[in-house]
């Protein structure tokens, strides 16, 4: 077997090597492309104020990992989009179901607040795929604003929907400011 090995030409030998070369790379190659969705979420959100919640939001859209920072991005505002939906809808919810005038009163504010928003966002998420990403962001930072107004109003029951809120997107913001 020694001596076949030695009996092979340099040429044989250089075009053996190459092809074990381009398959050692390829195989590299197809691993690190999962390694480096995975980690680009994480340098990402690390630069955020909520690195947790930053990475279970984008990891629960599968599209992340193989997403460029632009592609993150667009997740992260479609996903405060969809976010202020379901805030919306559980202040509708308590709006309905409200006992006091006051509550009634402060629940209204925060209901219109956010329904006023999610036009914002949508024409922020056009915005966004017209590469117009400081008007993407004005929406999203509208949004927050919002949260930021309904939680002046002192209702403890919104106090976990308006945390989620705010923190997804003060995140999004900080993920949109390292595409200026």
């Amino acid at each position: 077997m020694a001596n076949q090995i030695c009996n092979l030409s340099p040429q044989n030998l250089l075009i053996i090597t190459l092809i074990s070369l381009l398959s050692i790379n390829k195989s590299l190659h197809e691993t690190g492309a999962q390694e480096t969705g995975m980690s680009l979420i994480e340098s990402t959100c690390r630069k955020t104020e909520y690195p947790e919640e930053c990475i279970s939001a984008l990891e629960s859209d599968p599209s992340s990992f193989n997403a460029n920072l632009t592609g993150l991005t667009r997740i992260a505002v479609q996903k405060s989009e969809s976010k202020l939906v379901d805030t919306l809808n559980t202040v509708s919810s308590f709006v309905l179901n409200a006992t006091d005038y006051m509550t009634w009163g402060f629940l209204l504010f925060c209901r219109d607040s956010y329904n006023a928003s999610v036009p914002q966002i949508q024409e922020g998420l056009q915005a966004f795929d017209k590469l117009e990403f400081e008007k993407s962001y004005r929406s999203v930072e509208a949004v927050n604003k919002a949260v930021v107004e309904c939680d002046k109003q002192g209702l403890k029951m919104l106090s976990q929907v308006n945390s989620v809120l705010f923190r997804l997107t003060k995140d999004t913001m900080a993920i949109m400011d390292l595409l200026f």
